[in-house]
């Protein structure tokens, strides 16, 4: 039947009235400090479905359709459209475009290039004909009636593909570390002395909470691409005070805008500090370094309540309602509105592989899953764990590097358009920090108990690797007349190959945040030609060839992954097209999907066994990571420098034949393997030359 999905947000009670129309359907309003919003999900689908009962108005200043060069070139740090931050989630305020529907026989293409590589001739015949079966039957039908239920939409969704993406994010009943939350380890403070836990954590704080009331005052400036056009700035809106709150089923979005305090867990512990006062005056980095301090004086928890946010989602929806029934629903509220979660440990990890390890799957008592997550460690090493469901790696670094810029000022400059965080008023005097004491049942303690073992075993099933590629990076790369990017996805494919004789299939993210509500898209990293590349490159394609015919070949599959990479940042990728054409079969007639879709080779084309992200895009950031998303695949998180790459390589430990020291070890050779081609190619066009 149908499932809602509760929408909560939070008000200040004498904040005075909002246009929750704008946001979503009212279906009730209580006169108390939180407003409820009911929608429901598609039958079947378990998503959002909003389109018939919302309205989206759109200043008329603004364009209506996409930005035009003189609305564009007017931009910069002191004018720009400005938006109420309560209404981010649903004004097109920079006049983007939507996500376009790409062409079905486009998609249908691009499915059929990334399979031939992973399957049998026999099982790659059968596909085929299937996809011209699916072109002449049932496939235009689907297309137009999904063009058709696109236009439809004023308010939300603001994509064809939003509701079926916020339900995954809301609906996987996986617990989030490893499965779903990314993170960025923070460069280290270059001056020794200010690599002080409390001290340094506190300093972020103080730039986040300035941060916070950039959006509040309607301050923040776009981020723009490099020809200056500006990109979707949705989701910075929910990047503050906010959580994904455990449900049975289907998780909530949670946000409170009025608050003024930042969560802290500690040895076990869950902690409230009050960094704002309710005139607006910002708490001081030593005022707030002494709070830290204080709850880092604190005796441990003996019942850890955090731990259980790290688990299974339904097991936590069933253990939080048991918590509020025995009255600690005003802590937790408190806990999840918290500006962001600081998470201060007890122990360093050792090397970077370590560190990535912890803080993609740290101590389960000393980490709050639902929220964002600042990780603090006793030598002064920092990173932050997300919390995926409304934002993505761009839209992080974005705030990263503005708090770190005048965390360390003169290290680099701030992006084209972008402002210094504000200067606020100032205070030193702060109530002390809230431990929030809570009420536990017998039933809620054997809970946390068994949360405590289960994450144990969690913590067992990966492993994490980090290559630190400082032989050279992107400048080196660059004289190879290639894309950095594209020459590290050839790595992965040969790499694989190397450990595993076969090709994977392989998955990179891109942004799609040049359209409303964009958020990422899919690059299926093999093509012809990387396949050409990786087989001639094992000898698998006939005779030895030449290092200028090797060089040739990376020239041109870098070539056409630059071109699948350019198409899906336009939005013109398969994955979301063609889950968003099986959804709605699915849901017209369950019992008649069109064959493409239920070939296995379709689901096998999707299950990644390398799933890679390239989030360089800001000084500040030196390692990148996340959990494989296959049970017997690799997960590679990467930065590219001018003079080096690193990688963070993930692996579940219960797969004997994938290790990550191996893979990343195979990615090292490689690219230097590419090195010596290009350069003996060059070698041999001087030799000839010289002829």
């Amino acid at each position: 039947g149908n499932q809602a999905l509760q929408i909560r947000i939070c008000r200040h009670a004498t904040a005075g009235s909002v246009n929750y129309a704008r946001f979503v359907p009212l279906q009730f309003i209580r006169t108390r400090t939180w407003d409820t919003m009911t929608v429901n999900s598609m039958r079947a689908l378990r998503v959002l479905n909003m389109a018939s009962k919302v309205q989206t108005s759109v200043s008329t200043s603004l364009p209506s359709v996409g930005p035009n060069a003189q609305f564009i070139r007017a931009m910069s740090s002191s004018s720009f459209p400005k938006c109420d931050p309560k209404d981010m989630f649903t004004s097109n305020y920079l006049g983007l475009p939507r996500l376009p529907i790409p062409e079905l026989e486009s998609s249908v293409k691009r499915l059929l290039e990334t399979v031939k590589p992973i399957s049998h001739r026999s099982e790659y015949k059968e596909m085929v004909e299937q996809a011209e079966e699916f072109l002449a039957g049932p496939g235009p039908k689907l297309q137009e009636e999904l063009k058709k239920i696109d236009a439809s939409h004023t308010g939300y969704p603001y994509s064809y593909i939003q509701p079926h993406w916020d339900a995954m994010y809301l609906g996987l009943r996986c617990p989030g570390p490893i499965h779903m939350s990314p993170f960025f380890k923070l460069t280290d403070d270059p001056n020794p002395e200010k690599m002080d836990q409390t001290g340094r954590a506190a300093a972020f704080i103080h730039g986040f909470a300035k941060w916070t009331r950039k959006i509040l005052a309607s301050e923040l400036e776009p981020d723009l691409d490099p020809k200056g056009n500006p990109l979707c700035s949705t989701a910075f809106g929910l990047m503050y005070s906010s959580a994904k709150v455990p449900k049975p089923g289907m998780d909530e979005w949670f946000q409170d805008q009025s608050s003024r305090v930042v969560t802290v867990v500690c040895k076990g512990n869950l902690c409230s500090i009050e960094v704002l006062t309710e005139d607006g005056k910002l708490l001081d980095v030593a005022g707030i370094k002494s709070q830290l301090d204080a709850i880092q004086d604190m005796s441990p928890a003996e019942h850890p309540v955090p731990v259980l946010s790290m688990g299974d989602r339904d097991v936590w929806a069933d253990m939080r309602a048991k918590l509020v029934e025995a009255g600690n629903e005003d802590a937790l509220t408190a806990v999840d509105s918290g500006l962001l979660c600081l998470c201060l440990d007890e122990k360093a990890p050792g090397d970077l592989s370590e560190l990535g390890q912890s803080v993609l799957v740290g101590d389960g008592a000393q980490r709050w899953a639902d929220k964002q997550q600042l990780i603090a460690y006793p030598d002064g090493r920092m990173a932050i764990n997300f919390e995926h469901s409304y934002g993505d790696g761009m839209g992080w670094a974005r705030f990263i590097h503005e708090v770190m810029c005048e965390m360390e000022p003169g290290k680099t400059k701030l992006p084209k358009g972008v402002g210094p965080l504000p200067a606020l008023p100032l205070h030193s005097d702060a109530p002390p920090p809230v431990k929030h004491e809570f009420v536990l049942t017998d039933e809620v303690k054997a809970g946390i108990e068994s949360a405590a073992a289960e994450h144990k075993a969690a913590q067992a099933s990966v492993e994490t690797q980090v290559l630190s590629f400082d032989h050279f990076g992107k400048d080196e790369i660059k004289t190879w007349k290639v894309s950095p990017d594209a020459a590290i996805q050839m790595a992965y494919q040969v790499a694989y190959y190397q450990l595993h004789s076969e090709m994977p299939t392989v998955y990179e993210s891109c942004a799609t945040r040049k359209f409303h509500h964009g958020r990422t898209e899919t690059i299926r990293s093999v093509t012809p030609e990387s396949t050409k590349l990786v087989k001639t490159y094992f000898g698998e394609e006939g005779e030895e060839v030449l290092a200028s015919e090797m060089a040739n070949l990376l020239r041109t599959a870098c070539a056409r992954h630059t071109q699948v990479s350019r198409d899906a940042s336009n939005g013109l990728g398969c994955d979301r097209h063609l889950l968003s054409l099986k959804k709605l079969a699915e849901k017209n007639d369950p019992d008649n999907v069109p064959a493409l879709f239920t070939n296995p080779l379709y689901a096998k084309s999707g299950t990644f066994l390398v799933s890679t992200s390239n989030a360089t895009s800001t000084p500040f950031i030196d390692i990148f990571g996340f959990g494989p998303v296959s049970t017997d695949g690799y997960g590679c998180g990467y930065l590219v420098r001018g003079d080096g790459i690193t990688v963070n390589c993930t692996h579940f430990t219960n797969t004997e034949s994938k290790s990550s020291k191996a893979i990343a070890d195979a990615i090292e050779s490689t690219l230097l393997s590419f090195q010596t081609i290009v350069k003996e190619a060059d070698a041999e066009s001087s030799d000839s030359d010289d002829e």
